[in-house]
């Protein structure tokens, strides 16, 4: 019984894990978007002047 439990325990820390990883990954690829678009527009702004 406790070995079954054991596993649905780490199972379930897996599962944390990954949702936060996903959620941390998807806030700093948000950021890097931001950031290179801005860098993007800065320079076509440059070059087209």
């Amino acid at each position: 019984m406790l070995i079954g439990l054991l596993s649905i325990q780490s199972i379930m820390d897996l599962v944390l894990a990954g949702i936060s990883l996903m959620i941390g990954l998807g806030v700093f690829c948000f950021i890097a978007s931001i950031l290179c678009s801005a860098a993007f527009f800065q320079h076509a702004k440059l070059v087209s002047a």
